[in-house]
């Protein structure tokens, strides 16, 4: 039964959750974050074994590819596609867009003010916790 229901996501982009990796993407690069998150744990399920799931890089003209061993899957989700040629899916689209603004860049700015100040700034830290 287990399989079955695995098959269904072959051909469907999905992010995969595991157990805890080794690595702590933030803290490597922080320049990058959370991109690698992107590349590592969502794409295309392009196989389902006994031993695991083979997924496809979505975002990557290089097709990379990445295992997880069925023992470190936590869970498996099917992510929306939105076609900006569907009427529908362009209004959301273009929703997300005038509602997302770019919250990184606006929470990095917040933080390289705080950190000019040589006092503690209880407002501005308070600002930055509901971002």
């Amino acid at each position: 039964m287990r399989m079955q229901c695995l098959e269904y996501f072959v051909g469907r982009i999905c992010t995969v959750f595991t157990v805890p990796t080794n690595r702590d993407f933030k803290s490597e690069n922080p320049q990058t974050f959370p991109q690698p998150i992107f590349h590592y744990f969502v794409g295309k399920v392009i196989e389902v074994g006994q031993k695991g799931i083979m997924l496809e890089q979505w975002n990557s003209d290089k097709k990379l590819r990445t295992f997880f061993f069925l023992d470190h899957i936590v869970s498996i989700s099917e992510e929306e596609i939105l076609d900006p040629s569907d009427p529908k899916d362009k209004e959301l689209i273009e929703d997300y867009r005038r509602n997302s603004g770019n919250p990184t860049k606006e929470v990095q700015e917040e933080v390289e003010a705080l950190k000019k100040s040589k006092y503690v700034d209880i407002q501005g830290l308070a600002n930055l916790s509901v971002k």
